[in-house]
């Protein structure tokens, strides 16, 4: 008797169902025996190399290829990120730039209230503006109160006197112009040796007019003296950096360091 179309047609399927009824059987009892079940160990160590290479395989192409199907979002997304970046670190330095204009304007207003009299803040509109003179150029003018030969000042000392006014503006020339003198006065109470603190065109200033014994000393402050009847006295000039002695003509002479830094003013003082 021949087998039926049923049985031509579906024997492969009925083997393997066969089999693999008689293997579980056979891996049920030997585990119920606690023996390892070999034929499961074989078809294991067939089977999972293949599958761990083809896995570690996949994540390697998509690590490589990955940016290919998404290039186009990580663009947009890293352009994302930049431009929040940027935002913060403009919003990071406008807070920093805020929290030093308040920290100078605490330490201003601190200054203006102790000054001996009146004081009038003033801008400083543009520094050294004619390169033969050591001057700047301020924000107030004489609408505003200020005057020719006027004291300037900035909480940390002496910066010059009023040379000119408008109605709007007036330049000041600074202590460091070889035009500008001032007298001077060694601040330590052993010596209060006199002299006249005079510009260079440079960052430093020279007392001259000093006694041959006058006691002056690197680290001593120099201060207004306030002879001349144009800048009060005690105001902060600077600091002496050095001392020589003049053989011609015997008289000895100190490099004072400013004590304003005149490149970094942004606001300054006129007294009234």
């Amino acid at each position: 008797m021949h087998p039926t179309p049923f049985l031509r047609r579906y024997a492969p399927a009925l083997a393997f169902l066969l089999l693999g009824i008689s293997l579980g059987a056979w891996h049920n009892r030997a585990t119920d025996r606690g023996r390892p079940d070999r034929v499961a160990g074989a078809v294991r160590s067939v089977i999972v190399p293949p599958a761990a290479l083809a896995g570690q395989m996949s994540r390697w192409i998509q690590t490589q290829t990955g940016w290919f199907f998404h290039g186009s979002a990580l663009a947009a997304e890293n352009r994302r990120l930049r431009a929040q970046i940027g935002a913060l670190q403009a919003e990071n330095a406008s807070l920093q730039e805020e929290g030093i204009e308040n920290t100078r304007l605490r330490a201003d207003l601190g200054f203006q209230r102790a000054a001996p009299y009146r004081l009038l803040p003033a801008e400083v509109a543009a520094l050294r503006p004619d390169p033969q003179y050591d001057t700047l150029l301020l924000s107030r003018g004489s609408r505003d109160g200020v005057r020719p030969s006027g004291v300037v000042v900035a909480p940390a000392g002496l910066v010059g006197r009023v040379l000119e006014v408008s109605p709007d503006t007036a330049s000041v020339l600074l202590l460091t112009d070889p035009n500008s003198s001032v007298g001077a006065r060694v601040q330590r109470a052993a010596s209060r040796a006199l002299g006249i603190c005079k510009g260079d065109g440079a960052a430093q200033l020279t007392m001259t007019y000093l006694a041959p014994d006058a006691d002056v000393q690197p680290g001593d402050r120099i201060l207004t003296s306030g002879l001349g009847g144009v800048f009060p006295a005690g105001l902060s000039i600077g600091v002496v950096t050095a001392v020589r002695l003049d053989p011609a003509s015997g008289l000895k002479t100190a490099a004072v360091k400013p004590s304003v830094d005149f490149d970094r003013l942004d606001e300054v003082y006129a007294r009234l």
